[in-house]
């Protein structure tokens, strides 16, 4: 055979074990059906994942809420009594706002002792954080050191609609806040969320600010909760449990670029039943008009 007949062959051969152009197409088409099928079902479990991580935190915050208060004669950690003094009492240190500097980062603050601060019973400063919170320094940009809390806490809890000093210097307080453990007795603890998951956009000293004497159709008082883990909010509550309601209305937590776009979102929440759940579980046995 000559060489000329045996090249011819050989061509011939490797022509025969490789792909042709729409093969190749086929297969590429395959893969693409295929990713697009698994791809949504690999995210949602990633955002259920991160659900039952932040659930988890909250209920840990919750077990030092109540460590603190078994420590302190029923007494409760305050959600915020004044930021600018030190030696008041608040459950928590470190503003998340950009103008707090260093603490935005800063996440031993938050496990440190203090005026009614409950990190010394907690063992790890990650259960501070949300897992889905993505949230630099610099809020809307993606690059950058992340912030180094998600959580904030019912206003209810020691401040009310209003905390002011006595002329001995004591605390004088509302009469719709829980002071101690024994005002639970005036609703069931079930039903009264302590910690909430909050929007990255709003988050600031610890505290959650709501209108409760809004009534049921009042507005969101600067502050939403967070829309994170595929359009969830997470919350826990006084007897312990979490729950994770899914938002049904996009005027809760809505995913805002600058703060101009959160002055100018709607704090209107007419006709929301997110609004309305929320204010059903942050108060209860005062009346509110």
């Amino acid at each position: 055979m000559s060489s000329n007949v045996r090249a011819a062959n050989d061509v011939k051969r490797q022509r025969g074990t490789g792909f042709t152009l729409i093969e190749l197409l086929v297969v590429i088409a395959i893969i693409a059906i295929l990713a697009a099928l698994l791809l949504p079902g690999l995210t949602r479990a990633g955002e259920r994942a991160t659900a039952i991580v932040c659930r988890n935190n909250l209920q840990q915050l919750q077990i030092a809420f109540h460590l603190y208060a078994n420590d302190q004669n029923d007494l409760l950690s305050p959600a915020e009594t004044d930021s600018g003094r030190a030696h008041f009492p608040r459950w928590v240190n470190g503003g998340m706002v950009p103008w707090a500097g260093t603490e935005i980062t800063n996440r031993q603050i938050l496990l440190e002792p203090g005026p009614g601060h409950i990190g010394p019973y907690l063992k790890a400063a990650d259960v501070f954080h949300c897992p889905a919170d993505s949230s630099r320094t610099n809020i809307f940009r993606r690059r950058g050191p992340l912030r180094a809390r998600s959580y904030s806490m019912n206003t209810y809890m020691v401040m009310g609609d209003g905390l002011s000093l006595g002329p001995g210097g004591e605390f004088v307080y509302s009469p719709t806040a829980f002071v101690k453990w024994a005002d639970f007795a005036r609703t069931s603890p079930a039903q009264i969320f302590i910690f909430l998951d909050e929007h990255e956009a709003t988050i600031g000293n610890g505290v959650f600010p709501f209108a409760w004497r809004g009534g049921r159709s009042g507005w969101w008082n600067g502050h939403w909760p967070a829309r994170r883990h595929g359009g969830l909010g997470v919350f826990s509550f006084a007897d312990g449990h979490t729950e994770a309601p899914r938002w049904k209305d996009p005027r809760t937590g809505p995913k805002v670029r600058s703060m101009d776009e959160v002055n100018g979102a709607a704090m209107d929440t007419t006709g929301n039943p997110d609004y309305q759940w929320v204010w059903e579980r942050a108060n209860g046995g005062v009346p509110h008009d």
